[in-house]
């Protein structure tokens, strides 16, 4: 599949942001005793700003890196989330240091106009088929623009039974599955014959009675109040720390930086 637009940042999921999203200043710098502002940019040109110099990575793995914590906040979460420049740069800096980002491996050098394939011609059939255009842009545009019209319940007024978050972008499992189900409903559109009943049955049948759960991931939430902030809503599970010895990490890209 072609990448994905450039599309719009859910607020971090390791805890539930307040109904008020604060502004941050954007950065500042001295520079030949002048007062300079650091750049913002948007999602896509930080995306662009790493294709230049590591393996292409999507908007949409830029994305769940912010909301697991594993990429710097944006200055802002407002509708066009805006990240510092100084920022990524640092966080590109880290992750060519720990090896998660790779080099970029140089483009292949196009044949002349007089060269020949090796072993005859090449056959039509040896061509890669082109993929398939997206239809939606987001997980974002799938939900509001395909699963809500379509997939109708009715939903309990305590929510003991059934409940929904209006804002199922603050809950870090809905981002998970509806992302699942984006992208599974992606690809079998393309099977004209049994792709959808797979979807359905498969894939949103499995999601949506976990997601609509009166004790699910919107436990707490309400079609008519909303989102549940702190201290209401679901707290992640308590976690102690296991001995580093028990669970070594088995990554050769970070052995080999250890030794």
């Amino acid at each position: 599949m072609k990448d994905q637009p450039e599309t719009e940042i859910p607020s971090p999921p390791e805890k539930d942001l307040p109904d008020t999203a604060l502004e941050q200043a954007p950065a500042r710098s001295e520079e030949d005793g002048e007062e300079v502002e650091d750049f913002q940019l948007t999602a896509g040109e930080v995306v662009a700003l790493v294709g230049d110099r590591a393996e292409k990575m999507t908007v949409s793995t830029f994305r769940t890196l912010v909301t697991h914590g594993d990429a710097p906040k944006p200055l802002n979460w407002g509708r066009t989330p805006l990240w510092s420049f100084r920022a990524i740069e640092d966080w590109i800096s880290e992750m060519f240091a720990s090896g998660v980002l790779t080099a970029a491996s140089p483009e292949p050098e196009a044949a002349g106009p007089q060269a020949a394939p090796a072993t005859g011609d090449a056959s039509p059939q040896d061509e890669p088929e082109p993929e398939a255009e997206l239809v939606f842009g987001s997980t974002a545009q799938w939900v509001e623009e395909y699963l809500v019209p379509m997939y109708r319940r009715e939903i309990s007024a305590n929510g003991s039974t059934t409940t929904w978050c209006p804002e199922w972008w603050r809950h870090a499992e809905a981002i998970i599955r509806f992302e699942a189900l984006w992208r599974a409903w992606e690809h079998l559109r393309l099977d004209g014959k049994t792709g959808m009943s797979v979807f359905m049955k498969d894939h949103m049948d499995h999601h949506l009675p976990i997601l609509l759960d009166g004790k699910g991931p919107f436990d707490g939430c309400s079609v008519d109040r909303g989102h549940a902030t702190a201290p209401d809503g679901i707290k992640a599970f308590r976690l102690l720390s296991p001995p580093p010895e028990l669970f070594p990490d088995v990554r050769p890209s970070v052995n080999d930086t250890e030794e």
